[in-house]
């Protein structure tokens, strides 16, 4: 019977040096390109703050034709408010009155024509003016003819 010698074949086993440094580069070169998304929220800041004026402008959109016109946005750097156009206050889509909402602090909001801007409705969902808006780095286009915000 042939004798095995266990030092043997505990020395074959584990991972060369050459193994470990290729591993470590790889962890390396992941760790560089996936921790920006993990810490850099800004972009997704950016991206709430568009998706939240684009839902407020089409409910505006949508009041203004359901009773008839007189539904404003009422849209400055820091938030926007949806009212009547006398002043009153209105209720959100998730029931709470008044429906305003603020920008994050470091969200940049812009508009043409200038802000404060009064975006107003009528019955047919026009809106009393053609807009554009920048929120952050992506741009809201309002077509005055159609009311539709894109």
């Amino acid at each position: 019977m042939a004798c095995i010698n266990y030092y043997q074949v505990n020395k074959n086993a584990g991972f060369t040096l050459v193994e470990l440094i290729v591993v470590i580069l790889l962890i390396g070169i992941l760790s560089i390109s996936i921790a920006p998304r993990f810490f850099g929220v800004s972009a997704y800041e950016d991206r709430k703050a568009i998706d939240e004026l684009l839902t407020a402008l089409r409910h505006t959109q949508q009041m203004a034709m359901n009773r008839g016109g007189g539904i404003q946005l009422v849209l400055t750097a820091n938030n926007f408010t949806v009212q009547r156009s006398g002043g009153g206050n209105l209720r959100s889509p998730d029931g709470v009155t008044p429906y305003s909402k603020a920008f994050p602090d470091n969200v940049a909001v812009s508009s043409t024509p200038a802000l404060p801007s009064t975006i107003n409705y009528d019955r047919l969902g026009r809106t009393n003016a053609g807009y554009t808006i920048t929120v952050g780095s992506q741009t809201i286009t309002i077509e005055q003819e159609t009311g539709y915000a894109r």
